[in-house]
């Protein structure tokens, strides 16, 4: 029984299997192009939800403070949903547009 992954030793290099290079976006435009447009819009839209969320977040927590009302059993949900929002914010922020550089290069 052979092992399904021993034909990938080049997967790190430009080099694909049929032995072309080049980026994708100049192999298969078709295919990239709305690739990279729907990584783009994903990366704008998610980014700014995001950032909504987190203020919102840390507004209703500043606000909570500023008061000094109970909040039992809230502060876990949103810390929760802030930590979601920001390991989101990461990937939409950050690793989305990297996606988009790295196809169109």
């Amino acid at each position: 029984m052979e092992f399904p992954l021993n034909g990938l030793t080049g997967i790190n290099s430009s080099e694909t299997a049929a032995g072309q290079a080049g980026s994708l976006y100049s192999r298969k435009p078709v295919v990239a192009a709305p690739y990279i447009g729907v990584l783009g819009v994903a990366a704008v839209v998610g980014t700014f939800g995001n950032l909504t969320v987190i203020i919102t977040v840390t507004a209703k927590h500043l606000v909570s403070l500023w008061h000094r009302t109970e909040t039992t059993g809230k502060d876990a949900g949103r810390a929760f949903i802030a930590n979601l929002a920001v390991s989101d914010l990461i990937v939409t922020a950050v690793i989305n547009p990297l996606a988009v550089a790295g196809l169109s290069s």
